[in-house]
């Protein structure tokens, strides 16, 4: 995977500002939170299929 390619995702204002308070970063590191969360959802769903798959 090419980790210079960067892809926009909208995030709602209210869930901007909620991660904003919660972890006091500026918008560079959200992105690199975001990018974190979205990893980590990707990965448990994909042990989850490979389980159930019994692959």
């Amino acid at each position: 995977m090419d980790k210079s390619r960067r892809t926009v995702v909208e995030v709602r204002d209210d869930l901007h500002r909620e991660i904003r308070k919660l972890a006091l970063l500026n918008d560079l590191r959200i992105y690199e939170l975001a990018n974190a969360i979205i990893e980590e959802v990707l990965r448990d769903k994909v042990k989850a299929l490979i389980k159930r798959l019994k692959l």
